[in-house]
């Protein structure tokens, strides 16, 4: 967290809601990825974000140490994705998740959403904020609440899944 952002949180806690729009303008585009990738639905990711969005700023006060802010609103983004898909079944429908990355790995949305849909929904994170968000398993760690070597874990589980069912479908084709 550089000055800027400590001061900022600083400032928002004391009340400043100028202060905690800054943090919100920093923040929102990784908040709505995360988003994006926990609920895989550009509608709900938004909803989600508004709504993580009013409860860290209702809950500011409450957070003990001024560095931990980043990983606080993730922490709070990732409760509410989870509330919001209690119950409901959303698709993979923006194109913007991935979209380079897929098109040059030379699949589709579709391919890629049912691809995904074989991991459980921790492994689908860590790879889509991994490989689609680009972050550092540190940083999704910090996201996520889990330790680091806890995320590199379910990384690599989560590849080599990916890898067999690959493989399987490179196997069902050769032999079409």
């Amino acid at each position: 967290m550089t000055n800027m952002e400590w001061m900022l949180v600083g400032q928002a806690k004391k009340g400043d809601p100028h202060a905690f729009a800054r943090l919100y303008e920093k923040y929102y585009k990784d908040l709505y990825r995360f988003a994006l990738c926990m609920t895989r639905n550009s509608h709900a990711a938004e909803d989600v974000v508004s709504e993580a969005v009013v409860r860290a700023y209702e809950g500011l006060r409450k957070l003990r140490k001024d560095s931990s802010f980043k990983s606080w609103i993730f922490q709070i983004t990732a409760n509410e994705a989870r509330k919001a898909m209690k119950g409901k079944s959303f698709y993979l429908e923006d194109e913007s998740l991935g979209e380079e990355a897929t098109e040059e790995a030379g699949y589709g949305q579709s391919e890629l959403a049912e691809l995904l849909d074989h991991l459980n929904e921790e492994e689908r994170l860590v790879v889509t904020l991994s490989v689609f968000a680009g972050y550092t398993s540190g940083e999704i760690a910090g996201a996520i609440g889990k330790a680091d070597g806890s995320v590199r874990s379910i990384k690599s589980r989560a590849f080599a899944k990916l890898r067999k069912v690959l493989e399987a479908q490179e196997g069902s084709d050769f032999h079409e």
